[in-house]
């Protein structure tokens, strides 16, 4: 999965199984890969929330929670909604790890990291999303 049909950079794995395939030919495997899907990328989306508390970095709002999951239609929005929720955090988790080690290359060379350098660190092209995070829209 290269990238999400927004355009953003893409960088979460895809889904091992290949449910999808099934969605004419098998609906009820279908349905079955897709609720799988779901509680695959809710245990990531946990394990992402955990890793941004743990390193104090901002945490974005996760609105998927309170999707309704009650169809397939309902199941196929959540799922979209929590690969995209989940992309943002490992973006985010990515640029952290990316200004940790500008940091401490800064500091083996006897310096600090300039204001100059810690923002071209944050807007390297490769680690943002192209849209806001839910926390950066206030």
């Amino acid at each position: 999965m290269a990238d999400d049909s927004s355009g953003s950079r893409w960088i979460l794995a895809p889904f091992r199984n290949q449910y999808w395939r099934e969605r004419h030919s098998s609906p009820k495997d279908y349905y079955t890969g897709l609720r799988q899907e779901w509680a695959f990328r809710l245990e990531e989306q946990e394990g992402l929330y955990n890793d941004l508390q743990e390193l104090s970095s901002p945490v974005p709002h996760r609105r998927v929670i309170q999707m309704r999951r009650e169809n397939k239609l309902d199941y196929e929005r959540a799922v979209r909604r929590i690969r995209r929720e989940n992309n943002r955090m490992l973006l985010r988790r990515c640029r952290y790890y990316m200004l940790q080690l500008a940091r401490e290359i800064a500091e083996a060379s006897g310096r600090e990291l300039t204001p100059c350098e810690r923002s071209n660190v944050l807007a390297n092209s490769k680690s943002l999303s192209d849209y806001d995070m839910s926390d950066e829209e206030v």
